[in-house]
């Protein structure tokens, strides 16, 4: 966790950056300890009262096409951040400044909102997607920095190769209820096969989406984006509400798959999306070994499992 927090960065280290790159002495740094992406991010107080978020990375190249992606969401008019300045670090890693946008992660705000809230930001991404879905098709599928080449050849490569033959005797629940996967991706793959790579950004779900009063206030971490099924988006918000927010914000996903109009085979499709991602949910807290958060995902898994199996 030390890692995924980026305690390998000290304050002072952070501290310096920021001075380097903007001639300022910092007035305070806040560490941002729900970062998950293994980048040091920090709030950054600057003189005068405005304020900045520094993030830094290991990696050489991890922010390299980060302003050029900004400017074209911004292009589309959306609510994204500005790059005061970028670098490499002087250790072989690479580092981002940019303006500090208001408002909180989604995630904290979701259970407190309106149903007519809800309705209004899930229009509110719907359209941020479909904008995002205007700029040029991929030539392949997967991540990649907008108008750069994606990895995969097809869609459903991005879900690893299919099982195949049965399950062993000894088998664990976590691989029976993977198993219970496997027909619901047969039925989908002519629909997979017959997807174009559509731009849109896979990671607005709960987090890097910046709500104040039930609006949208900003977007983050945009480093990236994903060419191929919009869809997925939804399937993947689905399963972060129903595991992190519960009933308080299920409502807000049901007015996604209502402005998506997704149709027959894309409901099945954001169903296997988001009872993959809540079996990869409770993978993860199996293998941290995290008793409490695999006794609370458990049910969850199994639920999304099955209503993905009720619209096959």
């Amino acid at each position: 966790m030390d890692g995924a927090a980026g305690a390998w960065l000290s304050d002072q280290q952070a501290g310096l950056l920021v001075q380097g790159a903007l001639q300022v002495q910092p007035a305070a740094l806040l560490r941002q300890t729900l970062a998950e992406s293994g980048n040091a991010v920090f709030r950054v107080e600057l003189p005068g009262g405005s304020a900045a978020v520094l993030r830094v990375s290991r990696q050489s190249s991890a922010f390299g096409w980060t302003a050029a992606n900004l400017d074209i969401l911004r292009g589309l008019g959306l609510p994204v951040q500005r790059v005061l300045a970028a670098g490499p670090t002087g250790t072989g890693g690479s580092f981002i400044i940019l303006d500090w946008l208001p408002g909180r992660d989604l995630l904290f705000e979701l259970a407190g909102m309106s149903r007519a809230q809800m309705t209004r930001l899930a229009e509110t991404i719907t359209d941020v997607q479909r904008r995002i879905g205007t700029l040029p098709q991929g030539t392949a599928f997967g991540w990649a920095p907008i108008g750069q080449r994606a990895a995969h050849a097809c869609w459903t490569d991005l879900f690893g190769a299919p099982a195949t033959g049965p399950l062993p005797e000894d088998a664990s629940p976590l691989d029976r209820l993977r198993g219970r996967l496997q027909p619901l991706r047969r039925a989908l793959e002519p629909a997979f096969a017959a997807l174009q790579p559509v731009c849109f950004v896979d990671e607005l779900v709960l987090k890097n989406i910046l709500v104040g009063d039930g609006r949208l206030l900003g977007l983050i971490d945009l480093d990236y984006v994903c060419y191929g099924d919009p869809l997925f988006s939804v399937g993947v918000t689905l399963a972060a509400i129903a595991a992190d927010v519960g009933e308080a914000g299920r409502y807000y996903g049901e007015e996604l798959v209502r402005c998506w109009d997704p149709g027959p085979d894309g409901l099945l499709a954001i169903r296997f999306y988001s009872a993959l991602w809540g079996l990869g949910l409770l993978s993860a807290a199996v293998d941290a070994e995290d008793v409490d958060r695999v006794r609370h995902l458990a049910p969850i898994a199994k639920h999304l499992l099955g209503l993905a199996e009720a619209q096959a």
